[in-house]
């Protein structure tokens, strides 16, 4: 199976959690992709914390994502960070960039899942994950619902990760949204291998 994780971020968080579904998802057999969304307010951030800018370092040296890489997945995650309920603009800004692809169907009948990083609970980070599974159903593609049961006794939405920051960068993920990621990727893998 061939995945590309494409995200953005901008202190981190969306890179934590990036990072961990590509160290989930990699095993024999599965070739996954870390691909980062270009951002061009990256150089215009002095204000950034000590955790941020090692974030921001460690994302720079990550492949940026292309049209051509989405055409060449079989699983295909996206994540941004959620503004004002949805995606980045450089998130979108990537997803408007792929509409050759929509024009010709090259995403239809790929799975799709999705996650967030938001500051808060009340945040948006439902509805950010909602503009980025609608970008996904324009393009054909399947989603793949996070199942209320890829972590027992934890409540998630079903469209996919959400990891509430409180605003801050951070340097490793909590225990809590680490778990989840971890049942999803269980979940995933198994999806696509019995072929719903």
């Amino acid at each position: 199976m061939k995945v590309v994780i494409v995200f953005h971020s901008v202190t981190g968080n969306g890179h934590l959690l990036a990072r961990k579904f590509r160290d989930e998802l990699q095993q024999p057999g599965t070739e996954v992709a870390l691909l980062r969304v270009p951002d061009p307010l990256w150089k215009e951030m002095p204000d950034l914390s000590s955790v941020a800018r090692d974030n921001l370092r460690a994302m720079r040296d990550l492949p940026e994502a292309t049209s051509q890489a989405l055409t060449d997945a079989e699983l295909i995650i996206m994540g941004a960070p959620t503004y004002f309920g949805n995606v980045s603009a450089p998130m979108k800004a990537f997803m408007d960039s792929t509409g050759g692809l929509w024009v010709k169907g090259l995403l239809a009948g790929k799975r799709f899942a999705a996650f967030t990083s938001a500051g808060n609970a009340e945040g948006g980070g439902d509805l950010c994950l909602q503009a980025l599974h609608t970008y996904a159903k324009y393009m054909g593609m399947l989603s793949v619902p996070l199942p209320v049961t890829a972590v027992p006794g934890v409540n998630t939405p079903a469209l996919g990760v959400v990891h509430y920051s409180a605003g801050k960068s951070a340097e490793t993920l909590d225990t809590g949204t680490a778990r989840i990621i971890s049942g999803f990727s269980s979940f995933l893998r198994g999806c696509y291998g019995s072929g719903h």
